[in-house]
């Protein structure tokens, strides 16, 4: 049944039911108390009374004969220690009563007769009464005396006690359930804040957050926690937003130039050989563009895909793939000069595979070539840092200004439009290499002075097994 209610209503009734057993708890104990108490309380009071009386007949025992024909002296006295609600009896050693102070007290005579020595309570005609029976010796005398006191007055005043404790309770069950209720609400008053900011946001109102209520408690935390995740979810869109719009304008580019060749062919290139030579050129270069684009995109899509499943990790010599690349790049590009410089142990071993190492340089070694301008130089450099492995590539190119420095790693940016277009570039280059190097833990450095120069350093952890 709890089930199908709202957290508010869950709160409000259970609290109302904790509290409801708390305080029946508490008045049951406090009932126990009161009774043993008071129980206690009479006991006490007629075995006082049974000391005294026995004290005042031991000192009377010298004026009683063996027949105890003198103790109606003590009449008096012991009518004036007799409560009005009390009853005293003494009987001999046969059991026949030889004396009597009992007034308005119920009759307990055939009761009595069966019962022990010590404390009992019987009922009489509807009325309690506590009855306190040992044996007497005074003198010469044997018998018993029974002391009696009613307690029909303390059994009213404990079932008033009752009654206050169950009204008592049944007002605090109504009292909780009102609290609960208005505690159940201002507790729950974040998360209802909460249901409705998510409820705007399913309908597409992505700025909204959830306002911080600074209590520092599990509600505050859980508005951070989900602000911050808002935060990153409308960035992942802005920026997925922005990727599908730059790689649709990065698309369209090429296909604008191959569609405006092939209607030029159309309509009468064909049969212009230089013409036809240079339109097919053209939309070639333009068609490698695209097909090295989409390769981009795709090799982006893998990383994202797979940022939990990382390739296993096979030991292998960190410089071989180094060396190899570098050697690629001198058969390709004759007029390339690189210089190399090894401040690192030769024997360690990377948290990467050796073809992403590969790939890394292969982005970084493309980027220092398009961009070196004239200066056709580029110095490699590998060293230890911080129990990390450091790979320096710089060029001698153009250089980046400070205010494009910081975004060189953002999908699709580039420092010259104009001039990227013209070297094939897409923008790509750099953010895969990010996002790559971060997939293993790593990270990617660049520091560049305009018109001298780039600097990208590439860091890598060791593998620790």
């Amino acid at each position: 049944m709890l089930d199908k209610l709202s957290i508010k209503w869950k709160m409000t009734i259970l609290s109302a039911i904790v509290i409801f057993l708390i305080f029946m708890i508490c008045n049951l104990l406090q009932l126990i108390l009161i009774q043993t108490f008071t129980s206690k309380q009479e006991e006490e009071s007629l075995l006082k009374r049974s000391d005294e009386i026995q004290a005042f007949l031991s000192e009377q025992a010298r004026h009683m004969d063996g027949e105890g024909k003198q103790m109606v002296m003590s009449e008096k006295f012991l009518e004036n220690i007799i409560e009005s609600n009390e009853m005293m009896r003494i009987l001999d050693h046969n059991g026949q009563e030889i004396f009597n102070i009992s007034d308005d007290f119920p009759d307990i005579q055939n009761e009595v007769q069966s019962i022990n020595p010590g404390f009992s309570r019987v009922k009489v005609g509807g009325e309690s009464v506590l009855v306190y029976k040992k044996s007497l010796n005074v003198g010469s005398f044997n018998g018993t005396m029974e002391i009696g006191s009613d307690v029909e007055m303390f059994e009213v005043f404990l079932e008033k006690v009752i009654w206050t404790l169950m009204l008592g309770t049944l007002l605090s069950l109504a009292l909780s359930f009102v609290s609960g209720r208005i505690l159940a609400g201002k507790l729950l008053s974040p998360l209802r804040v909460l249901t409705k900011t998510m409820r705007k946001i399913e309908d597409r109102q992505f700025e909204e957050r959830v306002p911080i209520i600074e209590t520092k408690d599990e509600f505050s935390q859980l508005s951070i926690i989900f602000n911050s995740m808002m935060d990153k979810i409308e960035a992942s869109m802005l920026q997925q937003k922005k990727f599908v719009e730059n790689a649709s304008h990065e698309l369209r580019t090429p296909l604008a130039i191959i569609h405006g060749h092939l209607s030029l062919l159309k309509r009468w290139g064909k049969d212009n050989k230089e013409v036809l030579e240079s339109s097919l050129n053209t939309s070639i270069n333009e068609t490698n563009r695209m097909i090295e684009l989409t390769n981009e995109l795709l090799w982006l899509t893998q990383i994202d895909n797979r940022r939990e499943k990382h390739d296993i990790l096979r030991p292998y010599n960190i410089f071989e793939p180094i060396n190899e690349v570098i050697s690629n790049y001198r058969l390709i590009h004759s007029e390339l000069i690189i210089i190399t410089e090894n401040y690192a142990n030769n024997d360690i071993r990377l948290a990467i595979p050796e073809e992403q190492l590969k790939q890394l340089l292969i982005i970084i070694m493309d980027n220092a070539i398009k961009y070196s301008g004239e200066k056709k130089v580029i110095a490699i450099k590998t060293n230890d840092m911080n129990e990390k492995f450091k790979i320096d590539i710089q060029d001698k190119g153009y250089g980046i200004s400070n205010e494009d420095l910081p975004f060189i790693f953002d999908r699709f940016y580039r420092v010259d439009k104009a001039r990227n277009r013209e070297s094939g570039g897409s923008g790509l280059g750099l953010a895969i290499a990010k996002e790559l190097i971060e997939e293993y833990k790593g990270s990617i450095r660049a520091e560049s002075v305009l018109g001298e120069g780039t600097t990208i350093s590439l860091i890598i952890p060791y593998y620790r097994s």
